[in-house]
């Protein structure tokens, strides 16, 4: 049951991954939004005036750390469930403070599936812990 669990948090982990990280790149190099056609409105009631700030965090946060994870998890380290776990953490709460600094913020197509990753990352990381 491990390696199947392992598996499946490398792959969750690596979709989570490089889609952060195509996030994050078209929000950096495009911090009006426009290459996601969003406006620039959906940032109203935040501190932000621009999505570089959000497309930075989002790549450590969502983008880079999950590759690191999913390579801590494939060389099998005796610590890698907590960073699986905390992952899922990472991203639950990610999407919350999006959908609290702006509830019109919220994709279906997109937060439906993190807030399913992040799930199942946490679920997987208690599991591989026993």
């Amino acid at each position: 049951m491990k390696p199947i669990l392992r598996i499946l948090a490398i792959f969750l982990l690596l979709f989570l991954g490089f889609g952060g990280i195509y996030g994050a790149l078209m929000l950096i190099s495009d911090p009006s939004g426009g290459k996601f056609e969003w406006s620039l409105n959906l940032l109203n009631g935040t501190p932000f005036n621009s999505f570089l700030i959000p497309g930075i965090v989002l790549l450590i946060a969502n983008g880079l750390l999950p590759i690191f994870v999913a390579t801590i998890t494939g060389l099998k380290k005796s610590y890698a469930h907590t960073l699986i776990l905390l992952q899922g953490v990472i991203v639950i709460i990610w999407l919350s403070i999006q959908l609290v600094l702006n509830p019109d913020f919220f994709l279906p197509v997109t937060h439906y599936p993190s807030y399913s990753i992040g799930i199942l990352l946490m679920i997987i990381g208690l599991k591989l812990h026993k």
